[in-house]
């Protein structure tokens, strides 16, 4: 019998089984309902992390300024004109550059030389002339089927590469018959442009030189000139206008010329920008603030995604505390007495008026209430960084070994290679890198000629080894220093040759320097000696250029109240610390919740399957079972009896 197409429920027994299904499935999928809510709530968490990373991350911006001074070291500058139309300069500081008032006068501005030669009748004419022309120390070959337009391009090709002429070549067209090569120098000064006939006169043809190689006067057309000027009365010259080694930290760029002309440059520090980084640092903090704030208080709406959150409550703790902690001595050691100040509902608030008093009269000890200050008595050691969990204080350095770097050197050789009956080969290796070159040794070749052959390929190549002669021998060094530099030499036909400089393959490391910080082991690294995890000297790096053995230096550590914040703010928001593990946390939950829903609806998927196909089974038993009746029934009826 073909099943039906539509199947209605309990037709036979008039009970409804698919609804009694639906409710006996619907209330076994609670616990998948109950994941499913703890799904939300915990999707929620995933965004207020993420809104909390970000905060974190502006309000760390915003103190790393004030760790590393960048906040207080911003200058500015200012020009006054005490006499003639205009200033002569612009002027550009560095931050920490001193404040200082100069003069400036300019007798003369830095000019670019451009030279003219003679007019031709057309560009595309044959110029006739061949022979080979210098410019700036570089070369180029004329040829007599050359016209003025592929002289210009012969000229431009010069100028390209690594080792440019300097030289931009043009046509001025004077008119439709008189076309002329001019010649610009890129680069201001009397030096001007270096021009020669190698060999034929096609410069002097071409109306640049004299028959002497000089330069003819009617061919300038500006003078390359060096800059002239004086600061505070000290006259000085210079091949650009643009002055960066006058005074440290600032660059002037002159402008202009003007006899008589006396310009004022004034130089100091910009208390604006750094008052703006202290309201960045103010409003970060606050806005920081709001979100903990609101995490942590109920709605009507219900609880928040972080409510209760201990990383939170923690978070509230140390910054207030931060904040209002003292650093270093004095009576300005407090965020309070440069004009920070807590409100007793935890908003951070700025004094601008006495924050900028303290930064004129005090700059020094704002600068060093808030930044990290890392300082070594000895300047061949670096106190190069500190991990987070190191708190100020001062730590002795002990070198026991020096760094070294891996170097090879030749015995015994004569000076002149002899191959024997093949040339030989020999693979030069930077172990470092894994960079290799590989050189042919032939006979006859000398010192200074494998000298030159490793060397040059080396250097194509990349490898940071040096190849110099010693006397006869050939040495090979590596330019870093540490274990894991490395220099090898394998060779090919080595053997049948009566001096082949070297005998066998061979390689050299360098060793890590050795030592202590604050009596405390510590690991080398080439010349780079790190504090040993698990001892007070954990994280601390320090790096040593010198060559002394023993007690070298020691080291300080200041950590102000903005490298405090950083430090705090990095322990959740860098790769895999607190928010990232929280993140991760949260994703697994997550993916553990989704499997086990997934299992959930499956099993219940066939235990529906299963419990419609048994009351199925029923209404159909219970349909023959009717049916049945039915016919029996009938059979009772009079009008079917036979025997009437």
């Amino acid at each position: 019998m073909t099943a039906p197409l539509v199947s209605f429920s309990g037709l036979a027994s008039g009970f409804d089984y698919r609804s009694l299904v639906d409710a006996i499935i619907e209330q076994e999928r609670l616990p998948a309902d109950r994941l499913e809510s703890r799904i939300t709530i915990l999707s929620r968490q995933q965004q207020a992390i993420e809104n909390l990373r970000s905060l974190l991350g502006k309000f760390e911006s915003a103190a790393s300024a004030l760790r590393d001074g960048t906040a207080f070291d911003t200058t500015t500058s200012t020009t006054s004109i005490l006499s003639g139309t205009r200033a002569l300069a612009t002027v550009v500081t560095a931050p920490g550059v001193q404040q200082g008032e100069h003069t400036l006068t300019v007798t003369q501005l830095a000019r670019a030389e451009k030279l003219i030669g003679t007019g031709v009748a057309s560009t595309a004419d044959q110029l006739g002339i061949a022979g080979t022309i210098g410019i700036n120390g570089l070369t180029v070959d004329i040829e007599a089927n050359d016209t003025l337009a592929t002289l210009r391009d012969k000229i431009n090709s010069l100028n390209t590469g690594s080792t440019p002429s300097g030289v931009v070549a043009t046509i001025l067209s004077v008119s439709s018959t008189d076309h002329r090569l001019v010649l610009t120098s890129g680069t201001t000064g009397a030096s001007g442009i270096e021009l020669s006939d190698v060999t034929g006169d096609v410069l002097q043809q071409l109306g640049l030189l004299d028959g002497s190689g000089d330069v003819l006067d009617t061919a300038v057309l500006v003078q390359g000139a060096d800059a002239i000027f004086a600061i505070d009365g000290v006259e000085m010259t210079r091949s650009s206008n643009v002055i960066a080694d006058a005074i440290e930290g600032i660059t002037l760029t002159l402008v202009a010329e003007d006899e008589g002309a006396v310009t004022l440059f004034s130089t100091g520090r910009y208390a604006d920008a750094a008052l703006n980084s202290m309201k960045a640092f103010v409003d970060g903090y606050n806005a920081l603030v709001d979100f903990l704030k609101a995490q942590g208080t109920p709605s009507d709406g219900g609880m928040p995604a972080l409510y209760n959150d201990s990383m939170l409550r923690t978070l509230r703790r140390d910054l207030p505390s931060i904040l209002l902690a003292t650093f270093g001595s004095g009576d300005l050691a407090t965020a309070a007495s440069v004009g920070l100040s807590l409100s007793r509902d935890g908003v951070l608030s700025l004094d601008s008026a006495r924050f900028n008093d303290a930064y004129k009269n005090r700059f020094d000890e704002v600068r060093a209430l808030f930044t990290e200050q890392r300082i070594s008595s000895n300047s061949e050691l670096f106190f190069s960084s500190s991990a987070s969990s190191v708190g100020s204080g001062s730590w002795d350095v002990e070198i026991t070994a020096l760094a070294t770097a891996a170097s090879i050197v030749t015995s015994g050789f004569d000076g002149v290679y002899d191959a024997g009956v093949t040339p030989d080969e020999v693979t030069l290796t930077d172990t470092r890198s894994g960079r290799s070159v590989t050189v042919e040794l032939l006979t006859g070749m000398t010192t200074s000629d494998i000298v030159s052959a490793l060397g040059d390929a080396a250097s194509a190549e990349g490898l940071s080894i040096d190849v110099s002669a010693e006397g006869n021998e050939i040495r090979l060094t590596h330019r870093s220093t540490g274990s894991s530099s490395g220099i090898s030499l394998s060779f090919a036909g080595l053997g049948d040759g009566a001096s082949e400089a070297w005998s066998a393959d061979t390689s050299a490391n360098g060793t890590d320097i050795a030592g202590t910080i604050g009596g405390h082991a510590a690991t080398g690294a080439g010349n780079v000696l790190v504090g040993v995890g698990g001892t007070p000297a954990a994280g601390i790096t320090t790096r040593y250029e010198g060559s002394s053995l023993g007690l070298v230096a020691t080291i300080s550590l200041k950590v102000g109240l903005g490298a405090a914040i950083e430090r705090i703010l990095d322990g959740y928001i860098e790769t895999g610390r607190t928010l990232d593990v929280r993140k991760t946390s949260i994703a697994d939950q997550i993916d553990r919740a989704n499997s086990r829903i997934y299992e959930i609806d499956g099993r219940l998927e066939r235990r529906r399957a299963n419990l419609i196909a048994r009351f199925v089974a029923m209404e159909s038993a219970i349909a023959r079972l009717q049916q049945a009746s039915t016919g029996f029934l009938n059979s009772l009826q009079p009008s079917n009896r036979r025997d009437r």
